[in-house]
């Protein structure tokens, strides 16, 4: 079935090359237990993968980023994941949470020939449309059929309590992902390049890195808001026991290893 999707998206990617250039990330979180945590996650441009996570590794796969300015980012993606783990592990002893649990991240950007362009976040969990997030008036939206489900209006009501995070999100869907996209998709040759000669390699480094960091925001946005909602305070997310911010998406990343498989909802 996995290689069913990983073929269908393929050609779901390749035939809107010609008029939408998009770039995708997409997250997995399992947990079987209190005790488990299992990533698996990859980024694509164009239906190119581009980037992917497994386990506790990850890998470049294309080579946008220099490989010292790589190897930082994958320190600061161990730091978190282990961080991470160990942050469950605490919540999950507060809150009575019944496992297996899996989480779905999708966020990304497409851009159009004549400039128009499009972004989404989208947050699932155990399958089912759990939340997303609305660029264009920087906010977060509860799919219908959760409106009266307390878990996801809780999760609903907590995210949307920090406007730093949302704004930071809503810059990087509209701004730095379409930048990135218009660059490394070269759309319009020639033009696009000497439009865009300056260095972009701290651009490149930044989406990499604030996309698998805003990813891990919506992994987070179930286990982090409901352990920790006591202690926000403000407009800012809550801290953790690892000096860590939970709901922010500043210390967060993810990548993964090998050559990775085109990932969906129902993987």
């Amino acid at each position: 079935m996995l290689l069913l999707l990983l073929l269908i998206g393929v050609l779901c990617h390749r035939g809107d090359g010609a008029a939408l250039h998009t770039f995708t990330m997409i997250q997995l979180a399992h947990l079987p237990n209190s005790n488990t945590i299992e990533f698996l996650g990859n980024a694509t441009l164009n239906g190119v993968l581009t980037h992917s996570l497994q386990g506790f590794n990850a890998s470049q796969l294309l080579p946008l980023e220099p490989p010292t300015q790589w190897q930082e980012m994958e320190r600061s993606l161990q730091t978190y994941l282990h961080s991470f783990h160990m942050l469950v592990q605490v919540i999950a002893k507060e809150r009575k949470v019944q496992y297996p649990l899996n989480l779905h991240c999708e966020l990304g950007c497409q851009l159009s020939p004549d400039g128009a362009s499009h972004s989404f976040y989208e947050v699932a969990l155990n399958g089912d449309d759990f939340l997303s997030f609305r660029a264009a008036n920087a906010s977060w939206v509860l799919p219908g059929h959760k409106e009266e489900d307390k878990l996801a209006t809780f999760a609903h009501g907590q995210v949307s309590r920090y406007p730093e995070t949302t704004s930071k999100l809503q810059f990087f869907l509209e701004t730095t992902c379409v930048e990135f996209v218009r660059r490394h998709s070269m759309m319009d040759g020639a033009r696009t390049e000497g439009q865009h000669r300056r260095s972009h390699t701290p651009l490149a480094l930044g989406i990499t890195l604030g996309a698998f960091a805003l990813a891990a925001l919506a992994v987070g946005v179930f286990l982090c808001t409901g352990g920790w909602s006591s202690g926000t305070r403000g407009g800012h997310a809550p801290a953790s026991p690892h000096s860590m911010e939970c709901g922010g998406a500043r210390q967060l990343s993810h990548p993964g290893k090998g050559k990775g498989t085109l990932l969906s909802r129902h993987s």
